[in-house]
């Protein structure tokens, strides 16, 4: 019953989307060429007929987004975001194939009006859908009763998402070979039909869900299986190879999109920033020449995402190391090299202005784990667990780490815990947050030397 009811109300949803489609679009239309403009003759008909093809590009990327599925394991954030990024991903396709078959027909005014009121309307439906959903919820409808099944404490993680969306309808009905897990939870039995059986054992008793599984293949109740993910500290992410479902382990779940987004991001705060702080840079740099002999900057062999080497620049703080000094040494106070300017440079951050280029070439990330020496790397990879996970992700300009004050000589074990939060938990937002604490905690670094 509750799946014939999912059924038509993605039914009613696809409908619904369509005629807003038309609306909005007839809206930037009528705004923009009756209103306003005369439009040239034929172009009604250009109108009419372009119609069915945004209604489909529409319907395709919100079906590929998933947004005609049960959204109830979903937050309302990740379902607007999802409805923005499917309307962006339908608003660059249609310029597209306007550019092919109708170039220079339909003004850019209208395109621009058209996304804005859609995205504002297809935002406003998911919305009072979701109002709707949680008032049927709270009358007792549209509930979903699952049953637990299992003793890997991964189901508690499990019931505490369930409890923290109290929205979703989801009920936890009964938890069935559990080993004393329950009491831990306070679940109550209510003993109801289950909609859903949600299983998870521990590695060692593995052969119990096959048991289970065999038992109930028969049934006509879905199963859903929680994988033991204890050792994906960084994400993880399930693909299907050709009808082959694989799992990932410590892959990050970041989509094209958002990388893609993080790298525009990235290159336009940038171009912005040096062109303000260029007399600063400039400055410094001439700073730096007229008061020690050597280059202005100092390029250090570093390590970026997936182990790639890259060089990383700062203005040089130090006199040129002789012959027989050792590179290879981890920074502490009192290094006699460093220069009375590189002591001040050091101490607010400044040297590390010229990796703004460093971004630019794509070497870098404004906000990310940060890079390390390619000795240290190799030391600490042998010696310090999950230490290569930072290299999942870009290497930054600052980072989470950073800005909880670990930086300079603080604890590797301490900072990579929160490299490994920040790649787990990575969003446009949480960029913004750390670059926002960046400045606010200013860039003086006491543990820097």
């Amino acid at each position: 019953m509750l799946k014939e009811y999912e059924r038509a109300f993605s039914y009613i949803q696809k409908v619904v989307d369509v005629i807003l489609v038309c609306l909005c679009w007839l809206f930037a239309y009528v705004i923009r060429f009756k209103l306003f403009d005369n439009a040239e003759v034929g172009l009604d008909l250009l109108f009419l007929s372009i119609t069915p093809v945004i209604c489909f590009l529409t319907y395709w990327n919100f079906l590929k987004e998933g947004l005609y599925y049960s959204q109830r394991y979903n937050s309302s954030y990740s379902e607007l975001f999802k409805v923005i990024k499917a309307n962006v991903y339908t608003i660059v396709t249609f310029v597209i194939l306007l550019y092919f078959f109708a170039e220079n027909r339909l003004s850019r005014m209208t395109i621009v009006l058209y996304f804005g009121v859609s995205t504002f309307a297809f935002v406003i439906s998911k919305i009072l859908i979701r109002n709707y959903l949680k008032r049927m919820r709270e009358k007792g409808k549209n509930l979903r009763f699952v049953t637990l099944v299992g003793n890997n404490p991964n189901i508690l993680t499990y019931i505490d998402v369930v409890r923290n969306h109290k929205n979703s309808g989801i009920k936890i009905g009964n938890w069935l070979d559990s080993d004393g897990l329950n009491e831990e939870s306070d679940i109550s039995a209510l003993g109801t039909i289950s909609d859903l059986y949600v299983v998870s054992y521990k590695s060692e008793d593995k052969h119990k869900e096959g048991i289970f599984l065999k038992n109930h293949y028969n049934s006509v109740t879905p199963i859903k299986i929680i994988p033991d993910l204890s050792y994906s500290l960084v994400g993880h992410v399930i693909e299907d190879f050709e009808g082959v479902p694989l799992l990932s382990y410590n892959e990050p779940s970041f989509s094209l999109f958002e990388m893609l987004l993080k790298s525009i991001i990235d290159k336009v705060v940038v171009s912005i920033g040096i062109f303000l702080i260029s007399p600063v840079l400039i400055t410094i740099a001439l700073a730096v020449k007229l008061t020690s002999r050597g280059p202005v900057l100092y390029g250090q062999e570093r390590i970026t995402e997936n182990g790639r080497k890259f060089n990383m620049w700062k203005f040089r703080s130090m006199r040129p190391a002789r012959k027989n000094e050792d590179l290879n040494t981890w920074e502490s106070k009192g290094n006699p090299r460093i220069t009375k300017i590189g002591t001040f440079l050091r101490k607010t951050s400044i040297d590390e202005l010229p990796q703004l280029f460093n971004i630019l070439l794509g070497d870098m990330s404004l906000v990310g784990p940060r890079p390390e020496r390619t000795h240290f790397v190799n030391k600490f990879k042998n010696e310090i667990p999950n230490y290569m996970l930072r290299h999942k992700m870009k290497a930054g300009l600052t980072g989470w780490a950073q800005v909880n004050g670990l930086r300079g000589d603080t604890s590797i074990e301490e900072r990579i815990k929160f490299d490994i939060f920040y790649i787990r938990n990575w969003s446009i937002w949480l960029d913004i947050k750390i670059i926002i604490l960046t400045f606010i905690k200013g860039f003086i670094n006491d543990n820097a030397y």
